[in-house]
């Protein structure tokens, strides 16, 4: 009986843990989940986030050995916390989480930056399936799962101009997200934050999608230089 209980506590702790990843990388889906997780974030987080995904943004390529230690550190403490939120949150499994998978980024850094643009991937191919198919939207893995293995094995081919995609379109999504948090933060405007961005969920992509642009073409055009500095 006790491994049993264990088992159903293991499975649903993977399927929660699993829908709350889908929902995080679908901007479309479920809106109002979106916004509960902003509003949860505290406010140093959403300052972390909003200052990563700038440097993300804007920086990407230049400073991409850092930028991948830092997303690693960032990934393990919050897919930690996913994963212990059915065991009172528990930090320390989210720190040694963040700590592990920052500590093998560098050594590993073509294989954790395939890692990376397989989520931006994903995120890309969950928010195109819910935008054009609004009806299947709770298959949006699907188009996840093609956009990650699309992004991932691109990587191994077009190393700089995958480094550039993800860096931008991660980053302007921790920015946008960051920067909305913020927002939430303040009693004066989030009221109207929050109602607007229910009514209106397509909002959110389209600004992701603006600053993925504008980080996309400012770090090509400022990386054309070097690009002979190919990793």
């Amino acid at each position: 009986m006790p491994s049993t209980t264990l088992a159903q506590v293991a499975d649903f702790t993977f399927a929660h843990s699993w829908d709350t990843m889908m929902n995080s990388l679908d901007l479309v889906r479920r809106p109002d989940e979106i916004v509960a997780m902003l509003e949860s974030l505290p406010l140093v987080g959403a300052v972390v986030v909003t200052g990563v995904g700038a440097a993300c943004v804007f920086k990407g390529y230049k400073w991409h050995k850092i930028v991948v230690v830092l997303l690693s550190l960032m990934l393990g403490f919050a897919v930690g916390r996913m994963i212990s939120q059915d065991l009172g949150k528990s930090t320390v499994v989210a720190i040694a989480l963040g700590v592990l998978l920052a500590a093998i980024a560098s050594p590993l850094l073509k294989y954790t930056v395939a890692v990376f643009a397989g989520i931006a991937g994903a995120g890309i191919g969950a928010t195109l399936w819910s935008f054009f198919n609004p009806a299947e939207s709770d298959l949006a893995w699907a188009g996840a799962g093609m956009g990650f293995i699309c992004l991932a094995l691109l990587s191994f081919m077009f190393f700089r101009i995958v480094v550039i995609l993800f860096t931008s379109v991660g980053g302007a999504a921790m920015l946008v997200m960051g920067a909305v948090a913020l927002l939430l933060h303040s009693e004066s405007i989030a009221p109207s934050v929050h109602d607007q961005l229910l009514l209106h969920p397509g909002v959110l992509p389209m600004v992701v999608l603006a600053a993925a642009v504008v980080g996309f073409v400012y770090q090509q055009g400022g990386s054309s230089d070097g690009a002979s500095e190919e990793e």
